[in-house]
Formats: structure tokens, sequence, C-alpha cells
């Protein structure tokens, strides 16, 4: 991003396509041992290689490698496809090629052009099938349409009111069709949705028309079958740095996953706090954690703001800690929150430093009066002062020597940027481009803590100018106590979600709250001051503290479907049970991929609720996620329904127009918040949704035989399913499944008309015998037993009585 408002469109309207093969084979070579001759046209980045005796083509680009190969044409003919015959190729020049045929007689000619490849066809029912590579760094995708609806993608408007710096906005576009959705990926998936690739290592979105089908390869899930209608023209398009120049990403590094597979689950003191936290806050908080979401994949526990203040409110960082309200001080609370295997994280803002102002005036960043540039209440520092740089050196490692392993940097962006009223003759390097100077600080920072520590940062409202080094960014408003309150998570997500898992993880917020609703008067006793000031100063009028059921679960279901960092942030041992179930359900976090890859906008602002309520709030969050997934539990959908008004709807929704799903097949709904199989669906279906709330159903492609369709451990269906087999000889479903020791764990299948159960062992891994139920009413069979240490084991034996 940049700040100033840029419209895409004249750039992806003239971003075009390009192609390349093997350079070491020349135009018209044979292959040796008599295989067969090739003819090549090579130009513009491409190569297209065209096998005679084979029918094939191939397409390669220098930088992405193969786009299709095993590329044949085809007539359309009815429901059929004809392949054409009689094969030579021409090469007109060195970017041209023509493929004629016999039977019948026609021609296709394919043009190469810079980021374009044109194809023309004498008959206008052509059809290309191919294969397209699409590994998980190459995904299907929703590109920005600029015929869509116009939206802004926008930072928090902190830098402009706080620092009298500039907005950071950027246009994006809502699609034409199924606006109102929002696709998502767990694993190697595909859907008619999706005409676009994406290629996430070079930056660069691979377009095919409108018409194009992309659907996994049965016998190879890493390749896509390609169907491509030529109707007299067609084309493929190469976008590259597609996030920049398209989106207005600043700049581009892919997420480096490595150590971090899936966006982290962090519980954070702010939202439930604030700066009165003490450590025997984060003691209760740790030990409440560590026994009840540990077990279900948490990690980490972050202090806030609140620790080290001066008489002034500033901050040292490790100097000043209140001992008053931390006794036993930074390194024992590492220890502690160790001791429960869990991770200790720290607020930070490393742009500001207190401690040195008077020794070290040279470090500080002043106004044109002299006077420090002041952040959070601290003077900011100079970060081109070489000697600003070995202090944060020193700073980052005592705090990695204390134990911290997750850090949120507040503030964080270019300072010299941001504040209008610096003195620019006064920085230590004033030739230096800012930009320059601030990555390389983070740079900096990042080899002195190493790989394996997460950074989150919070750019209040300046660029995302730290991508490649963030492994999240918090880009959006605080979030407050309630319904309302939480109205910035979804704006995140809505906003957002688009980069996240591609250049950094998505923080969507400081804290859910899925405490139960209470009004202000009875908050007063149970909550923290600055809870409920927060309240007061954002919204009127105040519609009191906590939230409903079915708001904890939308809450639950958009940051579980999106694949976000999941932000804890109560006080937690005030949680009901029924609460505390659905954090477990829905953790961990898992290694989701976005599909539709454009902001959705975001319009929230911090004091938006002072001037109109949640149902006069005009806008984009989706009514539909569809989570696709593709794991050991089986391909299928796990679909959210939400109802963001105050009174129930009822909707009736299209499986194929808006899920993408084969109109060719039927479909078996398992209903996850209620632990329940729906049945076959018709191709459209009515669903009934209470204020507020989401409902989730995992929609599943019927088999014709027993298979699995949910289970009560995780919402996506596919975290604790290991491994599952259908051994057709034996009517025998077997599996193993990865439980919660000591927690009831439920397996759901759907049986067709006629069959039963014979048999269910359960037995734990080294063959022990695990006592387990099963029920069938139905059509529907339930397995529970207790969880286990080890990985449970499950087989079911069938058998159909119409066969008696």
């Amino acid at each position: 991003m940049d700040n100033r408002i840029k419209v895409h469109v004249a750039v992806h309207s003239l971003l075009l396509l390009q192609t390349v093969v093997p350079p070491a084979i020349a135009c018209g070579q044979a292959t040796s041992g008599g295989g067969s001759a090739l003819v090549i046209a090579d130009s513009q980045g491409w190569t297209i290689t065209a096998d005679r005796e084979r029918s094939v083509l191939t397409l390669t680009q220098q930088t992405l490698g193969v786009v299709l190969k095993d590329v044949r044409i085809n007539l359309q003919n009815g429901h059929e496809l004809l392949p054409v015959t009689g094969w030579t190729v021409e090469r007109g020049n060195q970017s041209q090629l023509t493929v004629h045929t016999v039977n019948p007689i026609a021609a296709w000619t394919f043009d190469l052009s810079p980021n374009f490849l044109r194809i023309s066809s004498t008959a206008t029912n052509s059809v290309l099938t191919a294969e397209a590579p699409a590994p998980l760094d190459r995904i299907p995708a929703r590109v920005l349409d600029p015929q869509g609806f116009p939206v802004d993608w926008v930072g928090t408007d902190e830098a402009m009111l706080e620092y009298g710096g500039t907005e950071t906005r950027n246009q994006s576009f809502l699609p034409q069709k199924n606006p109102e959705v929002m696709y998502f990926a767990l694993g190697l998936v595909s859907g008619s949705a999706f005409h676009s690739l994406f290629d996430r290592k070079t930056d660069t979105a691979i377009e095919f028309t409108s018409e194009t089908t992309l659907r996994r390869a049965s016998e190879d899930e890493k390749l896509l079958k390609v169907n491509l209608p030529v109707p007299g023209n067609a084309y493929i398009r190469l976008v590259p740095d597609y996030y920049t120049r398209v989106l207005g990403a600043p700049s581009f590094a892919p997420l480096d996953d490595a150590y971090f597979t899936a966006a982290p689950m962090v519980w954070s003191s702010w939202t439930g706090y604030y700066s009165d936290v003490t450590e025997k806050d984060i003691v209760e908080n740790t030990n409440w954690l560590a026994k009840n979401l540990k077990p279900y994949g948490f990690q980490y526990v972050q202090l806030d703001d609140g620790f080290d203040r001066g008489k002034n409110g500033e901050h040292s960082w490790i100097e000043n800690w209140d001992k008053s309200k931390f006794p036993h001080g930074p390194q024992w609370l590492t220890r502690y929150i160790q001791a429960k295997g869990l991770h200790a994280g720290l607020w930070i803002v490393p742009n500001v430093y207190a401690g040195a102002a008077a020794q070290h005036p040279e470090w500080y960043l002043t106004t044109k009066e002299g006077e420090h540039i002041l952040d959070y209440v601290t003077p900011a520092l100079d970060s081109s002062n070489p000697d600003v740089l070995d202090f944060l050196k020193k700073l980052f490692a005592t705090l990695g020597d204390w134990g911290f392993e997750y850090y949120k940097f507040d503030g964080e962006g270019s300072i010299p940027q941001a504040f209008p009223e610096l003195d620019k003759n006064k920085l230590y390097d004033k030739s230096s481009d800012p930009l320059v100077i601030y990555r390389n600080r983070l740079k900096i920072i990042r080899d002195a803590i190493g790989p394996h520590v997460f950074l989150e940062g919070c750019p209040a409202g300046m660029p995302l100018d730290g991508i490649g080094y963030f492994n999240s960014y918090f880009n959006g408003h605080d979030l407050y106590n309630n319904w309302q309150g939480m109205y910035p998570l979804f704006s995140s997500i809505n906003g957002n979600a688009f980069f996240n898992h591609i250049f950094a993880y998505v923080m969507p917020g400081e804290g859910l709250e899925l405490g139960r609703r209470m009004t202000m008067e009875e908050a007063n006793a149970k909550r923290a001051p600055g809870v409920l000031h927060e309240i007061v100063s954002r919204e009127d009028p105040v519609t009191g503290v906590g939230v409903t059921d079915p708001e904890a679960r939308t809450l639950v279901s958009f940051i579980s479907l999106t694949g976000v960092a999941y932000p804890v942030g109560n006080v937690m041992d005030d949680l009901p049970p029924e609460r505390l179930q659905l954090l477990q359900q829905t953790m961990p976090t898992m290694p989701i991929l976005p599909l539709d890859l454009f902001s959705r906008g975001t319009d929230s602002r911090d004091l938006m609720f002072r001037h109109l309520s949640a149902d006069s709030y005009v806008h984009n969050y989706p009514e539909i996620l569809d989570l696709k997934v593709n794991a050991k539990s089986g391909a299928y959908d796990v679909v959210g329904f939400t109802n963001w008004r105050s009174q129930a709807t009822s909707r009736r929704i299209s499986l194929v127009d808006k899920l993408g799903l084969d109109p060719a097949s039927s479909y078996i709904a398992f209903d996850f918040w209620n632990q329940k199989i729906l049945g076959v669906l018709p191709s459209e279906i009515s669903i009934d949704i209470e204020p507020h709330d989401t409902r989730v159903l995992a929609i599943h492609p019927l088999l014709h035989r027993p298979q699995l369709v949910g289970n009560s451990r995780h919402i996506t269906g596919s975290y604790s399913i290991l491994d599952q087999q259908w051994d057709s000889s034996k009517s025998r479903l077997s599996g193993t499944s990865e439980t919660v020791p000591g927690a009831r764990y439920v397996l759901w299948f759907y049986l067709p008309d006629g069959v039963r159960v014979t048999h269910v062992d359960v037995s734990a891994k080294g063959q022990r015998e695990v006592p387990g139920q099963h029920q069938q009413n139905g059509n529907a069979l339930s397995v529970s037993f207790q969880g286990q240490q080890e990985p449970v084991e499950w087989e079911i034996t069938f058998a159909n009585s119409r066969n008696k």
C-alpha cells in the first residue's frame, strides 16, 4: 500500500500472459531414439511445444515453469468431447504456432505476446483440455474483478488522526458473481467458481476465461484438469506482481511458514484487563489456558501494555518493570508460562524508548521546535543511527534471554514518513530512503531474535512495510467487549483475509469476547474498569457487555473457517462451560488459504457505533463462508451461513451456484453445531438462521456407501482424522483419530438405506481395546469413545439387510 488512493483497473486490464518450454529443444528438432517430432515457438518468455505424433501441446513460462501440459484439441459434440486427428504443425514466426487438422479440416493458432497467449480457432465448438500443475504453492483463485462493485482496502485512521500522517487506502472491488460468498481452502481443492491460479512463490496470477473449468485430477491431486472452451477465440493471461501492482501491497514476499504452519492461538491481556493487568492475572489465566485449551493446541500467553510505565506513562521496556504489579519480575513470569507448556509473549513498541533520552539525545527524533516526537507517550528513536540499532540488538537479546517467544510490535511503521512535523535535518542519515532504513531496522531485529520467534505487527494505519519480516499483521481497529465491539474483527477479516497465509497471517483483533451477556451494572462487579470505560467511549447507546450464544458461535466460526490468528482475551476463568466448548471445538487453527484474492473493503471506524447501531450498519461482510476441504477426512465443503441482523431469517441457497458443487452429484449435510446428520440435500436448500448466528454445515458428496461425514472434535471435520479407508470386499470402513485424552469423541457416519452395523472395534494404537458406544438411527450412525493419549484406531463392519 502507499498513501494515495490507487485505482488498479487500468493496470489490471493491461497486464496480459506468457509461456516457456525446455530451451534445450530446438525448433523442429526430433527427440532421440525414434521419438516424436517436436515443433517449438519460443517468444516473449513463453515456449509452446507441439508433439505432432502424440497430438499434444505443452505451454511453459520462464518464471512459472509448466503452465499447461498434455494440451489436447477437441470438438464439443453435445455432452461429448471428440479429439481432432491428423495433425500438422506450422510455425508462422518465433511467436506463433498453428495446428492444422484433417478431421475436421480446421486450424488453431497460438499467438504469444508479453503476458498473453491468444488462442484462435476456425471451429467455434473447439475445446482445449489439459493438465495444470497446481500444488499448494499454486492455488485456484478468484482474482480482482474490476467490473465489480468498488470498495476500499483501508488501514486504521490512527496515523492520520494521531500522527498527522496520511491515510493508507487502496481501491478494490467486490466480484460481480457471488459477492456474498468468501471462499477458502484446506488442502488441494477446486471448484467451478475459480477460473484462475495464483503462484504464491512468484506473486503471479494465471487467468483463464470465465468459461474455463479447473477440477482436481483423481489420479494426481497436484494437477488440475483444465477444460478451456475456444468459441473462436480464447486467452490465457498472466498478471505478474499481482499483490503489489493490482492489489496495492507495498511489497511481496511469500510467507515462510516452515516454523509456523498455521496462524497462532494467542491470549492477550489487553481486552480483559487493559493497563490494569498484574502478575496474578497472568498466572491465573495461564493456569486456566494450560488446563482447558493447551490439550486442544493453544500456544501463547501475551502480556500487553501495563507492565513498565514511568512517571509520565513512558516506556523503557526492560528497566522499569512495575514491581508492585509484577513482584517476581519478567524472568519468573516467562518461566512460569513455559512450565505450563505454553509460550510467553510481550507487547512492545520498538520505535520508542525513554531510557536514553538524557544520556543520548542524538538517538531521538525531534520536531523543528526541538521537541521529542512522541508515540505512546514515549520519545521515538532515529533508526538511521547505528547506535540505536545496537541498542535494539541488546534489547531483544535481553528479552530473548528472559524467555519471550512472541512479540506484538505496536505503532509499527516508518516514523519519519508518518510524522509531518519531523525535523529531517536532525536525522543521523539524511540521505537514505526512510523505507530502506525502516526495513533495515526490522532485519536487525529479526536477525537478533531468529526465525523461531513469532512477530506480530500493528501498523497503526501506516503501510504494511514490514512484509517479509512479520509473521502476522494486525491491520484493524481495537476490539471491545460486546457484539458491536467485535465488528472490527469482522472488518479485519473481511478486508485483510486475502493476504492471510500468503505474505503474513492476519491477526484480526486483540481478544474475542465470549462472555455471557450482562448489563453494565452487572459487569461493574466482574470486569476491569478499562473494559467498561472502553465500551462507554465507543458506543452510544451502550449495549452492555458480553455476547449471546449465537453471537459466540459466529465469532469462533469466522476465526476457525478463515484460518486467521485465534485471539483470545477474556478473563478466562469467568468463561461459562458452553463457551469453553466452542473454543475447544474450533482449535487448533488450520493451514487454511484464501481463494478470494482481493480485499472486500474495510470502512469501519473506531467510533462507528457512536453514530449508528449494528442493525443499521451497511457492510460487505460475507453471508456465506465456504471452506473447501481435501484431507484424510475426505473432499467436501464446510460452509458457514451467517445472519448479521437481529431478526431470524430463512434463506434458499443454491449449492451449485453459490458453492460451485457438481450439479450431477448428490450431497449429504452434517450440522456441526447441532451434531446432527441432515440427510441427502436437494440442489437448493432452505436454511433457518437465528439473529447473529452462523449455521455450519459440512456438505459431502454422496458416495453410495457408508461414509464419514463429521466428528465432534473440530469444526473443519479434518483435524483429528489421521487416516480412513474403505474396503469394499469386506464392507468395512476403518480409520485413525487423534483425540484429547479424557474428552468424549464422536464420529458421525451416513449409511445408505438398508445398511446396518455388524461390528465396531475401537482400540488405542498398540491393540489396547478402548470402550466405545455406537448408535444407529435410520441413516445416521454415531460411534463415541473417550479420548486417549495414543492415536485411536476404529473399524466398522457393515451388512446390507436387503441381502439377507
